[in-house]
């Protein structure tokens, strides 16, 4: 099958990931472990969804999804759209906030806010680092980052911890933390979601509702996760054929590997592979 090849310039690390990307596909519905952060950067307006709420994207908005909280792309009718990506762990958003005084563990009110011209500026200036490979050494660009954080942190989380103070604290099931652990220990054979709930002593409907009480998303969307983790991980770090890890990862087919990559990164897994910049550590996806 034929993908359409997508501009895309990736840096990962301990941190997470940075990509900055060129598109106008859709994205299917997915949920990260880490924080997620859109900025356009140019190019055509465009438009995510996360449950019923649509949620424009453009020069003056900024998307802040916390960890596990479910969204898409919808697909570009006006042209492409060039976007500056950041997949953050959560342990790299508490040292930022603890270095402002604030305490770890808050989250981000509200998945749609208006773009500030010091956000704006730190965007750029690491979506330049990373598209035209203007910072040789991997602390400048780790500075940029952080730079970043720190301003989209201090516009957008510090505002409102004296009145909310929010925090990404969940109740958790021991039933739900037994599923955890199967998922984890059989991820790369797409487990059947009917058999997990089987497994902790639930129906599949209550499962679903408590498996999205404690952690935020749905079964399916986790084990994706955890799948897309391990791919993004091997193509970063290894030189294992495409062929091979499809079938280490439970998708049989090459095809499939690469149609449910794409799905939820809009580049293909060999293009990825060769476009990414591991700058130091492990990376996630």
């Amino acid at each position: 099958m034929a993908h359409e090849q997508t501009p895309i310039w990736i840096v990962t690390g301990d941190f997470g990931r940075a990509t900055v990307n060129i598109t106008g596909r859709a994205l299917v519905e997915h949920a990260h472990q880490q924080f997620n952060m859109l900025f356009m950067l140019g190019g055509a307006d465009t438009k995510f969804r996360s449950g019923s709420e649509t949620l424009p994207l453009d020069e003056g908005s900024v998307l802040l999804f916390n960890p596990w909280v479910p969204h898409l792309k919808l697909a570009n009718e006006d042209g492409p759209t060039m976007i500056l990506s950041l997949i953050i762990e959560q342990a790299w958003i508490d040292r930022v906030l603890e270095a402002q005084g604030l305490r770890a563990g808050l989250v981000f009110p509200r998945l749609l806010e208006q773009m500030t011209e010091s956000v704006r500026v730190q965007a750029e200036r690491l979506a330049a680092s990373i598209s035209r490979d203007l910072v040789e050494k991997a602390d400048d660009r780790e500075a940029l980052l952080i730079d970043l954080i720190d301003a989209v942190t201090r516009a957008y989380i510090a505002p409102d911890v004296e009145r909310t103070g929010t925090t990404s604290v969940r109740p958790i099931d021991f039933r739900i933390r037994k599923a955890l652990r199967l998922i984890h220990d059989h991820a790369y054979e797409n487990p059947r979601i009917d058999e997990i709930a089987k497994m902790v002593g639930l129906s599949r409907s209550h499962f679903f509702e408590q498996f999205r009480r404690c952690i935020g998303a749905s079964p399916q969307h986790y084990i994706d996760h955890i799948r897309m983790r391990a791919a993004t991980r091997c193509l970063s770090t290894t030189d294992e054929p495409l062929v091979e890890l499809a079938d280490r990862l439970g998708f049989g087919a090459h095809s499939n590997f690469t149609r449910f990559f794409a799905q939820h990164m809009a580049v293909s897994p060999s293009e990825f592979r060769r476009q990414t910049h591991q700058v130091d550590g492990d990376p996630s996806a």
